[in-house]
């Protein structure tokens, strides 16, 4: 204790104000410095501080009290309720909620999700970038109990997506409520609250994030290129760079009040609360913001429709990198297969037995035989609530896309023939590896509602989703994964093959991306058409396909629950 005095204390100041009247240059990252004793006025200051000192009286004081700290520990149980699916304990014009107490984990904590179901986030650039703006500054305006809310273990996230605002709470279930109500009376609170010093800082924020997508990885630039293309309304990053500079203060005050007059809420509450209690934190949101119905088509209107490729078309969606200084290149192709029905998951079953054939092989051969590039992936990617895809990715410094498209394409011909070739003991191996990755048991209640959430958020209600799935792949046989590919992904003329290939070029190919575009703009081979999709003529293109429906409705009546 000795030690601490002020006259053996370093003082660092930071300011851009200091530019220009530094007088030193530190020699490994040259930053300009000035260092000099402190004032003897500051160490007279500092020996002589008590709390009587005009510059210390009326700052210091105990901290406000956190009553979001949790007291009660006391595990709530609900007897003979399912382990594996939440019950739907209301469901009405207004909201439908959905219950699960936490019989698993046996902890006193809860999860709470909510999506303010609302077609005014997505409704064109301005509302998907107006959503985003009032989402970042009702984040702004809740850290004043945010903070204290995470010293107590309690957590919140605010998301704005295409369906609505989606809020999450977790933490010890105790005092939930209490920052539930805090949020909902940000949201009341936000258009009244809200300066102009505050809207033009985020504004500024939101505007960098933007400019700043320019220097993500190519592989990031191809993924937003494909959702470009395949997904109705989905917005260019300049359409929303243009909408940006639009929005005013006023533009966010008016959108905040229209988002809170009218919604539809769907809400998770899972883990260690009763029924009662669930309602409670429900009605908390409904109470205090009295929505107004959401019509059925304005629901309807929440939900992203998607691009329906025509059979046997190959479509090429080519553009430069972003960053040009970026050396990688990318190609990222999708092989559409269908909407694959919430009832029938049978295709679902086979894609998913049919990726774990490819993705090993995939990497092994591109990746480590014929080091393509060091980014070399496949998955399934899901557009909307339920189209369905194989994707297949390779970023590299070294080789244009067209080059690693012909590769992806030669290794699907050759894989056919090792799925032909393929033993029924290592096809037997594989099946197994796919129910156990299926059944594999959540590890904690968090990763339990994401599950729950999922099937929430798309619509389909299918809680035993994954048991489903993984008893279809235990029936599956080697010739009906061979079919489904010969149908899909094969290169042929009965195929169905539908795909878009993103192809991302760095500034050394650009040459190859525009003969490639001036040779093939619309050539025919013989496996069907192949179509160039230019990046300014995307919505164009759009436009003039047709779209793949929305999944019907699930009825949910039967997964009602009435608790005593």
């Amino acid at each position: 204790l000795e030690c601490l005095t002020p006259q053996n204390m370093l003082l660092t100041v930071m300011s851009k104000k200091f530019e220009g009247e530094t007088k030193n240059k530190e020699p490994w990252y040259s930053t300009e410095y000035t260092m000099e004793d402190i004032g003897d006025d500051l160490i007279k200051r500092c020996e002589e501080a008590s709390v009587e000192d005009k510059f210390i009286a009326n700052r210091l004081h105990f901290p406000e009290q956190n009553d979001m700290i949790a007291t009660d520990f006391t595990l709530k149980s609900v007897p003979n309720f399912p382990k594996d699916e939440p019950r739907l304990l209301l469901d009405n014009s207004s909201a439908r909620l959905w219950y699960k107490p936490d019989n698993v984990f046996d902890m006193p904590k809860l999860n709470v999700i909510c999506l303010l179901q609302t077609p005014f986030t997505n409704e064109s650039p301005k509302s998907f970038v107006s959503s985003f703006l009032w989402v970042s500054i009702l984040q702004e305006q809740c850290t004043s109990f945010t903070y204290l809310a995470s010293m107590a273990s309690l957590h919140c996230s605010f998301v704005s997506s295409k369906n609505g605002i989606e809020v999450s709470v977790s933490g010890y279930n105790h005092k939930v409520e209490i920052l539930m109500q805090r949020i909902v009376n940000a949201m009341i609170d936000l258009p009244t609250k809200l300066t102009n010093e505050v809207f033009e800082r985020i504004k500024d924020k939101v505007s960098k994030q933007y400019q700043n997508i320019s220097f993500l990885q190519p592989y990031q630039h191809a993924i937003y290129g494909a959702d470009i293309c395949l997904e109705d309304m989905k917005w260019s990053i300049s359409e929303k760079k243009q909408a940006l500079k639009d929005i005013s203060m006023e533009d966010i005050i008016y959108f905040s009040k229209c988002l809170m007059k009218q919604f539809f809420l769907e809400m998770l509450i899972h883990g260690n609360v009763s029924p009662d209690e669930a309602k409670k934190i429900s009605s908390t949101i409904l109470e205090m913001l009295k929505p107004s119905t959401l019509h059925p088509s304005s629901k309807s209107s929440c939900s992203t429709r998607v691009i329906r490729l025509n059979s046997g078309n190959d479509y090429i969606h080519s553009f430069e990198e972003f960053n040009k200084e970026n050396t990688n290149s990318c190609i990222l192709n999708i092989y559409q297969i269908k909407p694959i029905p919430h009832s029938d998951l049978i295709d679902n079953a086979t894609l998913s037995l049919l990726h774990h054939l490819i993705k090993e092989p995939f990497f092994d051969e591109l990746r480590t035989k014929d080091q393509l590039g060091y980014l070399v992936h496949t998955s399934i990617k899901t557009n909307g609530d339920n189209v369905k895809s194989l994707l297949c990715l390779i970023q590299s410094d070294a080789y244009d896309p067209i080059y690693m498209d012909e590769r992806i394409e030669a290794f699907l011909e050759g894989f056919r023939n090792r799925l032909v070739d393929m033993g029924k003991e290592e096809f037997q191996d594989n099946v197994e590896a796919v129910v156990a990755s299926l059944l594999e048991k959540n590890k904690n209640i968090g990763e339990e509602s994401s599950k729950y959430w999922s099937v929430i958020n798309n619509k389909s209600y299918i809680f035993e989703k994954y048991q489903t799935i993984a008893s279809h792949v235990s029936n599956l046989t080697p010739q009906a994964v061979l079919r489904f590919f010969d149908k899909y992904i094969a290169r042929s003329e009965e195929s169905h093959r539908k795909k878009l290939s993103v192809q991302v070029f760095a500034t050394k190919f650009v040459e190859k991306m525009n003969e490639q575009e001036e040779k093939m703009s619309q050539v025919t081979n013989g496996d069907g058409e192949m179509k160039i999709i230019p990046e300014g003529d995307v919505v164009e293109f759009k436009r003039t396909m047709s779209l793949y429906p929305l999944p019907p409705e699930v009825n949910v009546e039967g997964m009602r629950i009435e608790i005593e």
